[in-house]
């Protein structure tokens, strides 16, 4: 997710099933044509594809597919599946400003990177895409290891919370703030910086999701690199603290 977010990709919705009425909700973009897009389970991308229609034409598509639409129905049964059992997928874009050329021609954005991001993200639900660059098992590794580093010193907090290390928290990248301190976080959709470790180590980017808490408290999302620094540094069940620096800014280590 964070290689997404760092070339440009932005939440402009998500998908919602509920008493079997499946449906896309989209905030922003719904007639932006000619994009890539995006759908982001806890911070895990699970597919990346292109359109040349509105945006909200083609989320139709998945939404009731065609009885020949097999990427459609396929696509479509996999998001169900995740909404069925209680994980949130979010609809991410990234739109071509139509800057992009070589010598007089125009570039398509969309469809020059959507072959590259597949290859280089492998996400679960796509099928073509994979082979066409040599496999470099540690190209994520590397991009992660570029990310910038925060000055060491202790940063001005707003508050300090604690979560505990669940099975749910402990599995998947995201964890929830309450209802107390959900003021201290910023709004839905917009970034936010994750500080790593008691001294700041390294610093990553996620997001972060209003909807999918039915009173509207944030989750924040973190993405692959969250999950495997949590697994990495904590035992199950296990206290995580949180130091909320701003509202787009966290710090999180072992207490």
């Amino acid at each position: 997710m964070n290689r997404l977010l760092n070339i440009g990709f932005i939440p402009v919705g998500h998908w919602t099933l509920n008493n079997d009425e499946f449906k896309f909700k989209l905030t922003y973009h719904h007639m932006t044509t000619n994009v890539l897009y995006s759908f982001i389970s806890n911070g895990e991308v699970k597919y990346i594809g292109k359109t040349t229609m509105q945006l909200s034409r083609r989320m139709y598509g998945y939404q009731n597919p065609g009885p020949s639409q097999t990427t459609n129905m396929r696509v479509c049964a996999k998001l169900k599946d995740l909404l069925m059992n209680d994980m949130p997928v979010d609809i991410f874009i990234l739109v071509d400003n139509g800057l992009l050329s070589y010598g007089d021609f125009r570039i398509n954005l969309a469809a020059g990177l959507e072959d590259t991001l597949i290859h280089e993200i492998n996400p679960d639900w796509n099928l073509s895409g994979r082979s066409l660059i040599p496999t470099d098992a540690d190209s994520e590794k590397s991009e992660l290891s570029k990310d910038p580093q925060l000055d060491s010193s202790i940063p001005k907090i707003m508050t300090t919370i604690e979560i505990s290390l669940g099975r749910t928290y402990f599995n998947q990248a995201f964890f929830n703030v309450t209802t107390g301190h959900s003021n201290l976080i910023g709004t839905d959709g917009s970034a936010i910086q994750i500080q790593l470790g008691n001294n700041s180590e390294r610093t990553i980017q996620g997001y972060i999701n209003r909807t999918a808490n039915s009173n509207g408290t944030p989750r924040i999302m973190g993405g692959q690199a969250y999950r495997t620094w949590i697994q990495d540094n904590f035992n199950l069940n296990e206290i995580m603290k949180v130091d909320i620096i701003s509202p787009n800014s966290i710090r999180i280590y072992k207490g």
